[in-house]
C-alpha cells in the first residue's frame, strides 16, 4: 500500500501524529508517571522505544502497520491502514520504583490505547505500576509490608495480587483503596495516602486509627514474554492482565486452621506489618503471611 503525502497548506504546521500512546500511573498516589520508565513495544522482531511527552505520556512513533497516519496534512483526519499488529509492550523502571510488567495492545483506539484484558471487568487506559517493596517510604503514607507464601508448598506467592479496603466496603463493589503486588520472592508492599474521607476513630490518647481490610488474588500468573526472545541477561515479566484476573485467595490469620486475617487497625505512623500466627512463633525478622487458594 502506498500513499501520497499532501503538503499542508500552512507551512509552519508541523504534520506528525502520535501513533500509540500509553499512560502509566503509580497505583500508590494514582499519578502519572512521566519519568524512569523504559518502554519498549517488540513486533516483527523489531524492538520499539516510546518516549516521555511533557502531557504525561509515553508516545510511540512509526510502528509498524500504522506509519500512515503519522503524518497528514493538519486538515483531514486520514483513516488508519488496514493492517494492524498486536505489539507486545514491555515497561521497566529505571529508577526501581515499580515492578516491570507485560501487556498487549493493537492500539486500535486512538489516540490513547486502551488495554483490554480478558477476564477483566472493565478496559484500562490508565496502566497501573506497582511498587517495590524497596521504595522509598513517604511517612504520610499509610504503609502496610509482609512476606506471602504458599501454605500448602511454603513457596513464595509471586505476583498474587492484593487489594485493601474499608472494612465497612462491599468489596463486590467497592473500589480498594489501593492494589499492589507480591514479588517474585513474595515480599510486598502496600503504599497509600491516608482516607480522608473516612470516619477516624478517636481512642483515648492514641489518635486517629482505620480499620481496613486486606485481601488477595492468586493463580500463578503468567509470564508473558518467552526467555528465548528476550535480551541477554534479562528477565520474563509478569503479564498485567495475568495478574488482574487472578481468583480470590485466603490470608490465613494461623497456620493450623482456615481462619482468614481480620480487618487490620492502622495507626498514622506506624507500619503495619502482616504475618501469620504460628507454632512455635516466628522470629520478630520473620513476617510471613500464608495464603491459602481457593
Amino acid at each position: 500500500m502506498s500513499a501520497m503525502l499532501k503538503i499542508s497548506a500552512n507551512p509552519d504546521m508541523i504534520a506528525r501524529r502520535a501513533l500509540g500512546v500509553l499512560r502509566f500511573v503509580d497505583a500508590a498516589t494514582g499519578q502519572s508517571i512521566t519519568d524512569g520508565l523504559s518502554v519498549i513495544a517488540r513486533v516483527r522482531n523489531r524492538a520499539i522505544s516510546a518516549v516521555p511527552s511533557a502531557s504525561g505520556v509515553y508516545i510511540f512513533h512509526q510502528l509498524p502497520g500504522l506509519s500512515l497516519v503519522s503524518f497528514w496534512d493538519g486538515e483531514t483526519k486520514p483513516e488508519p491502514e488496514p493492517q494492524s499488529y498486536e505489539f507486545n509492550i514491555e515497561v521497566r523502571d529505571t529508577s526501581r520504583r515499580f515492578f516491570p510488567v507485560a501487556f498487549n495492545t493493537t492500539f486500535t483506539d486512538w489516540p490513547e490505547a486502551k488495554l483490554i484484558c480478558n477476564d477483566v471487568s472493565s478496559p484500562i487506559n490508565k496502566i497501573p505500576l506497582f511498587s517495590v517493596p524497596w521504595r522509598l517510604q513517604r511517612y504520610d503514607y499509610a504503609i502496610i509490608r509482609g512476606t506471602l507464601r504458599l501454605h500448602s508448598s511454603d513457596e513464595p506467592a509471586a505476583w498474587a495480587l492484593l487489594r485493601v479496603f474499608h472494612e465497612s466496603d462491599d468489596v463486590a463493589t467497592a473500589t480498594p483503596v489501593i492494589e499492589g503486588v507480591a514479588g517474585a520472592d513474595g515480599s510486598f508492599l502496600l503504599m497509600y495516602p491516608w482516607p480522608q474521607d473516612y470516619p477516624m476513630a478517636l481512642t483515648g490518647p492514641t489518635g486517629a486509627r482505620w480499620s481496613m481490610r486486606i485481601l488477595a488474588w492468586y493463580d500463578v500468573p503468567d509470564a508473558q514474554i518467552p526467555e528465548d526472545e528476550l535480551p541477554d541477561g534479562d528477565k520474563r515479566l509478569p503479564a498485567l492482565c495475568s495478574i488482574l484476573k487472578q481468583r480470590r485467595a485466603i490470608l490465613l490469620a494461623e497456620s493450623n486452621s482456615s481462619t482468614e486475617l481480620p480487618p487490620q487497625e492502622m495507626i498514622p505512623g506506624q507500619t503495619v506489618l502482616l504475618k501469620t500466627s504460628q507454632i512455635p512463633p516466628v522470629t520478630p525478622e520473620e513476617k510471613i503471611l500464608y495464603l491459602e487458594t481457593t
